[in-house]
């Protein structure tokens, strides 16, 4: 089952939000995140790490988005599973369109993006 047909018949619909650094009125450095776009997209679970954070153990689960042609995502974009409510929200590691990479003869099939994510918590109202 090819990528495309995965999206289409499993996908699911998911909000970008991008980050943007500002100062507060009291001078401390704030980050905040404005919805930039919505689209379809297949979730794909990985393996739960055992990071140690601040000293204790942190089980984050990462996992991969598939989505069927190209999407503006950069690191630190954050991807919501909805708008309002308990969503499941994912932090961008890193992201790759397969048909971009080289000069191959079927990158026209290859046409999709792959967004490697770590789960930041697992449920939280927005």
């Amino acid at each position: 089952m090819s990528i495309s047909s995965l999206v289409s018949e499993f996908g699911q619909t998911l909000y970008l939000y991008r980050p943007t650094n500002t100062v507060s009125s009291d001078g401390k450095p704030l980050r905040t995140y404005a919805q930039v776009t919505s689209f379809t997209g297949f979730v794909q679970p990985g393996a739960q790490g055992q990071d140690v954070l601040e000293g204790r153990q942190s089980g984050r689960t990462g996992g991969t988005i598939y989505v069927s042609g190209t999407l503006d995502v950069r690191i630190d974009d954050e991807i919501y599973s909805g708008t309002s409510g308990t969503v499941d929200r994912w932090r961008v590691s890193g992201a790759s369109n397969p048909g971009e990479v080289g000069r191959l003869s079927a990158s026209h099939r290859l046409n999709m993006t792959v967004i490697d994510v770590s789960e930041v918590e697992p449920r939280i109202t927005p």
